[in-house]
């Protein structure tokens, strides 16, 4: 299934380089938060998963120069982008987050 975008609906200026490389973070973000988009409503929680799922695995994006963590304001800025993911509730994720912590954790056991 391939994962399908709308920005239309969005203000800020995702033309130009820097403006496309926070669209796609989030964009591809949008799969490891479990949120289909990004609304007044949860943009909060879309970035509070962002934070979450960056401290586990490391920052969605890396700039040539250094990581590069996603941040409210560039989450803020991108209202109104829309994707196909299916959105989990926030138990359901918080489920799926114990479980990475805990894959994570077992790979370090495992090579200890």
């Amino acid at each position: 299934m391939s994962l399908n975008y709308d920005l239309t609906k969005v203000n800020a200026d995702y033309k130009s380089d820097e403006g496309w490389a926070v669209a796609n973070t989030l964009i591809w973000a949008t799969l490891s938060v479990e949120l289909g988009s990004i609304t007044e409503k949860n943009w909060k929680e879309f970035y509070t998963r962002c934070y979450m799922i960056e401290r586990i695995h490391g920052p969605f994006r890396h700039d040539g120069k250094r990581d590069v963590y996603v941040q409210p304001e560039e989450v803020k800025a991108f209202i109104g982008l829309n994707t196909n993911v299916s959105d989990a509730s926030n138990a359901m994720f918080k489920q799926r987050v114990d479980q990475r912590f805990r894959n994570a954790t077992e790979s370090i056991l495992r090579n200890a």
